[in-house]
């Protein structure tokens, strides 16, 4: 696996980001619903790390996990 890391700036991510401007060209409700089911993946997350016998907090193991833009 190649390590690929890359510095930015906050108005460089803001002109060249898609997702940003995708973000907030969508409704509230939206964005609000979006934030909620993210929240819910990283709570299933942390319940699923304790089941696999990890205590309170994070296991200092990594899983990568690809997702599909939007």
């Amino acid at each position: 696996m190649e390590r690929i890391l890359s510095l930015s700036t906050f108005e460089r991510e803001e002109s060249e980001n898609s997702s940003l401007t995708y973000w907030l060209s969508r409704p509230h409700e939206e964005r609000i619903a979006e934030v909620e089911r993210l929240r819910r993946e990283y709570l299933e997350s942390l319940q699923g790390a304790a089941r696999n016998g990890c205590p309170e907090g994070f296991c200092r193991s990594l899983r990568l996990v690809e997702r599909q833009e939007h």
